[in-house]
């Protein structure tokens, strides 16, 4: 079988590559809804490294092969890939060769759900919008679920929820670049910048793989970008959005009439005409002022914006948004305030893993900051990184596989501007940098984990990086020292 597969259900022999959380979840539900097909689940890990997961999928009826024996099974008729397992794989080679479909568990989900979607991606601020959105939702009295690359994975769903929820998904370009015929009746794209070089191979193939989140919307359909964001700008003068929804922007100073959502004099405003019908520029509804917004940050007031636009779109009126906007102060590694002792706050952003997600953290601070940067590497550049800091930062610390390419940025930049850049130390690990920053740092100052990295050098993942650094801010505010 080669193409695309219109009837499922004429699928006879399916495998999923990566058992993860999305991969085991995949396969449970291929064993659960093709009873006739033959389900094999295979990683290139051991069985040792998986935990429960072969045991369970064995179980539950599924071939297993790992290590050694992880290839792709013969007469295979689909391949579901998860997110964490790159192109390069021999089995996705394999796959494609034969002419064997490739998808991501984001299409197999998609085909056993009846549901709304709002998808939403973006190079920074997926998880609080995707957050925030459901939160509008549900405050309102709406069914929801929120899930994908944060929340459930998309496979749990299909027989876990009713058809009157709305779906929103926080949407990785990792699972967007093999989807085949998934439609979000509203697609958000927040901001694009140099993120996931490593895997995507260079900027142009990750920008590729983040539009087709709207290459099979329909004409009814929204499809929702920051109007200010010069990376999605620059996407848009070289192509068109894809597919037929309608687009829609938001802004934080634009007042083109176009606008669904923007601010006009400090007030959040949304365009009162539901984001479906087309024509004329409606009359304007007040949200709420800036200052009232519980998530603080240039880049929150857009992230603000997009899921008023979003829950707007599925039929939540504005004063139901409002209020949540009121409230909602977002999730744990985005900009998280742990604690403040002895008159420092210090603040965990671990899910900042790019560069634009760190330079975007430190608009929401005026004081001195002491800011912790490095993990491992992921292709992009760290110079405009260090010259942001000018100004903001009274001393970077940098540690982990990035600490010495981070150094050559921050001394490229003294050998241009001299006294001006930015003062720097290189530490070991968090917690020696924590230590030393609990030091230097005053009354007033704040100290941000804002790593501007991966976290697999010395993590599982950005929440564990994030855990590990509550856990040591808790530690000083216990016993003074770390």
């Amino acid at each position: 079988m080669t193409g695309t597969i219109d009837d499922l259900s004429a699928v006879r022999t399916l495998a999923v590559l990566g058992l993860g959380r999305s991969g085991r979840a995949a396969t449970l539900l291929a064993l659960r809804r093709l009873p006739g097909a033959a389900v094999t689940a295979i990683d290139a890990k051991d069985e040792a490294d998986l935990g429960v997961a072969p045991a369970e999928l064995r179980s539950a009826g599924a071939a297993v092969l790992l290590g050694a024996t992880a290839v792709l099974p013969p007469q295979t008729e689909l391949l579901v890939k998860s997110p964490g397992v790159p192109n390069e794989s021999p089995v996705v080679r394999q796959a494609l060769a034969a002419g064997v479909p490739v998808w991501s568990e984001i299409e197999l989900a998609a085909r056993f759900l009846a549901n709304r979607w709002i998808g939403i991606t973006g190079t920074n601020g997926k998880t609080t919008t995707t957050e925030l959105t459901g939160q509008i939702l549900r405050d309102a009295g709406r069914p929801v679920e929120v899930a994908g690359n944060v929340g459930r994975a998309l496979a749990n769903l299909p027989g876990e929820i009713s058809d009157e929820a709305v779906i929103v998904a926080e949407l990785s370009s990792f699972q967007l670049e093999h989807i085949e015929r998934f439609r979000p009746e509203v697609g958000v794209l927040l901001n694009l910048t140099e993120d996931h070089i490593d895997r995507h191979g260079d900027y142009g193939g990750y920008v590729d793989a983040k539009l087709r989140l709207f290459e099979n919307q329909r004409p009814a359909d929204l499809a929702l970008v920051n109007a200010d964001d010069p990376g999605i700008a620059s996407a848009l003068a070289q192509a068109p959005l894809p597919g037929a929804g309608r687009r829609g922007g938001f802004s934080l100073g634009d007042q083109s009439p176009a606008l669904l959502a923007g601010v006009s004099e400090g007030i959040l405003w949304l365009a009162s005409a539901p984001p479906s019908v087309s024509g004329a520029r409606a009359e304007r509804e007040r949200l709420c002022a800036v200052a009232e917004l519980a998530l603080k940050g240039e880049h929150n007031l857009a992230n603000s914006l997009a899921a008023a636009v979003a829950a707007a779109a599925v039929g939540v009126p504005a004063a139901a948004i409002a209020r949540t906007l009121r409230t909602f102060a977002g999730v744990a590694h985005r900009l998280q305030v742990v604690a403040t002792v002895a008159g420092v706050t210090y603040v965990n952003d671990s899910k900042a893993t790019n560069v634009d997600a760190a330079r975007k953290a430190l608009t929401a601070y005026s004081g001195p900051v002491h800011l912790i940067l490095g993990g491992s590497l992921k292709g992009a550049s760290f110079d405009p990184l260090a010259e942001a800091t000018e100004g903001r930062v009274a001393e970077a610390i940098l540690i982990g596989a990035a600490a010495s390419s981070l150094r050559e940025a921050f001394e490229r930049r003294r050998a241009v501007v001299g006294k001006r850049a930015t003062p720097y130390v290189v530490l070991p690990d968090l917690e020696a940098a924590v230590r030393h920053a609990a030091d230097v740092a005053r009354p007033g100052d704040v100290v941000l984990l804002s790593p501007a990295c991966a976290s697999f050098d010395h993590y599982r993942n950005f929440e564990h990086r994030g855990e590990h650094f509550c856990e040591l801010v808790h530690h000083l505010e216990e016993h003074g020292e770390t």
